[in-house]
């Protein structure tokens, strides 16, 4: 990402499960991962099966890191929520296997079961041939609320945990991360993250559903980012069948994103019926609505 301060890959654009075939090809199967690239931070948000071609990815970087430093290589995961479709890859997370790796894990407590106890309740030996406890790579599991903040610093690799209102005085090239509690998702709810340095910004806003009038919390949230990438499983007629299930249509994103003034859209969390052929109709409609939209596909880059 040289003379770039920010750089966004989407590594899983699916939402509710991972599907194959040659008519999915164009957009990709892989449930929900983003890449965020910031100086020498890697962040990555949620751990879809898209995780899994990325950790292939780092694990060449790892490797060299390690030759060069004792200090391990720092991953920083945050997870939106922890509905089975944003979590399913992080067993298969090959970094997660080595010695070298330090994995900062980030996430809300649900209901009476902490965050690491719902990581290892998946990775169970029911379950998953490797439990959460067996993984190599040093793990750092913590929690984070709505009035909290994860900041980057420009001369560190490990992101600190503070309060919003102490994120706001930080030094020029730090990486500062803010929440947004969305509750428009059934039963737990999720996060919308901001991920923000030098005056770029690049919002995430999945599993959310739209208002009528637009979604007025999420469009001063995201006003003027670079890009938001949010939820539009749906098309105007599905949603007038899936009202309540959590996820947006093309329409509320693009209205998010006019009454935000943002950059660039992206269409996310792409419903597992949708092929390419529907994908692309739908690009279309909401480029109608908002003309810098694009339905977000595998391998996908953005760079500020």
């Amino acid at each position: 990402m040289a003379g770039h301060d920010l750089s966004v890959r989407l590594c899983g654009v699916r939402g509710s499960y991972p599907v194959p075939g040659q008519e999915f090809s164009s957009f990709g199967g892989n449930t929900a991962c983003i890449e965020v690239r910031a100086g020498k931070h890697v962040i990555i948000m949620d751990a879809g099966t898209g995780i899994i071609e990325l950790g292939n990815r780092l694990v060449p970087e790892i490797k060299e890191h390690a030759q060069k430093s004792r200090e391990p290589f720092e991953v920083t995961i945050v997870f939106s929520h922890t509905h089975h479709d944003h979590i399913q890859g992080l067993p298969y997370f090959a970094p997660a296997y080595l010695d070298e790796c330090a994995l900062n894990i980030f996430g809300t407590q649900t209901f009476s079961q902490s965050l690491e106890q719902i990581l290892s309740g998946y990775m169970g030996p029911q379950y998953s041939p490797v439990e959460l406890e067996e993984l190599h790579a040093r793990l750092r599991i913590q929690h984070l609320s709505e009035n909290d903040a994860l900041v980057f610093p420009a001369g560190s690799r490990t992101p600190e945990l503070r309060k919003r209102t102490e994120a706001k005085h930080t030094a020029s090239g730090d990486v500062v991360l803010d929440l947004l509690r969305n509750y428009a998702h059934p039963k737990i709810g999720t996060y919308v993250i901001r991920t923000a340095v030098a005056g770029k910004s690049v919002v995430y806003a999945t599993d959310t559903e739209g208002y009528v009038g637009g979604d007025r919390r999420l469009t001063e949230f995201a006003r003027n980012t670079n890009l938001l990438i949010h939820d539009a499983q749906y098309d105007v007629e599905q949603y007038l069948e899936t009202q309540g299930f959590g996820h947006s249509t093309y329409k509320m994103a693009a209205e998010v994103a006019n009454a935000a003034k943002v950059e660039n859209l992206v269409l996310f969390h792409h419903d597992p019926y949708h092929d390419d052929h529907k994908l692309r109709e739908m690009e279309h409609a909401a480029q109608e609505l908002f003309p810098d939209t694009t339905a977000g596909s595998e391998g996908q880059t953005f760079e500020f």
